[in-house]
């Protein structure tokens, strides 16, 4: 297998986008070292990364001196969740490089604190209930805006959740609701999800219950006063 490889100091976090065109606007999934669930990501943007910690929803970009800069929601979780949120941070502070094989499908990071290995994110489609999608293929984890949007529902509006399976997506609207889930205003979610097939459905109804399996996180949003 072919890779390429690149020299990243965590100084420079566009180093690793410059260098490597192809992985802006890519997500990925920690693949090892193994940890319990919910697994970390990596999303990369044209000046910056961004990801889920292990606990924390995290940033990062560089600022005017060229230093990277890493922000994260202040969420505190399980002393395992919060062990691997750290190690993850940490290492993404240090030098790393980066190593993608030839088709941009794994994703190797490689520094002092050890490796990290990731697979890409398949693009995942939001849950309209009309959609052909079987369960399987369905996000088991679910960004949640903090602002519901109009949509139409048949003859009548509704008010939609909005949703996406990684950061690096629009917002799409999601047409009915998530079962055992009461979003509260302005906080946005992160959830987990499991699904069950519905036994002969109605016809304008989805064949897939959408089940909160839990909140992994949540934050309030603050609305900005005009």
């Amino acid at each position: 297998m072919h890779w390429k490889t690149t020299a990243v100091m965590a100084a420079l976090l566009s180093a690793p986008v410059l260098a490597q065109p192809n992985l802006i606007g890519t997500d990925w999934q920690l693949a090892s070292p193994k940890v319990a669930e919910p697994l970390p990501t990596l999303s990369f943007q044209a000046k910056g990364i961004s990801g889920f910690a292990g606990c924390n929803r995290f940033t990062g970009h560089t600022n005017t001196e060229g230093k990277l800069v890493v922000a994260t929601t202040r969420m505190m979780c399980p002393p395992a969740m919060m062990q691997t949120e750290q190690a993850y941070i940490g290492f993404l502070s240090q030098p790393f490089q980066i190593k993608t094989d030839g088709k941009a499908q794994q994703l190797v990071l490689t520094g002092s604190a050890g490796e990290y290995r990731f697979v890409r994110k398949p693009e995942q489609a939001a849950g309209h209930p009309a959609a052909a999608t079987a369960p399987m293929q369905r996000p088991q984890y679910l960004y949640v805006s903090s602002q519901r949007k109009n949509c139409s529902a048949g003859a009548g509006q509704m008010q939609c959740l909005q949703v996406r399976s990684s950061e690096n997506q629009p917002w799409q609207l999601f047409y009915g609701e998530i079962e055992g889930f009461t979003p509260q205003p302005d906080t946005a979610y992160y959830l987990k999800l499991r699904y069950e097939t519905v036994p002969n459905p109605p016809a304008d109804a989805s064949a897939v219950r959408t089940i909160l399996d839990r909140v992994v996180f949540s934050e309030t949003i603050s609305r900005s006063v005009q």
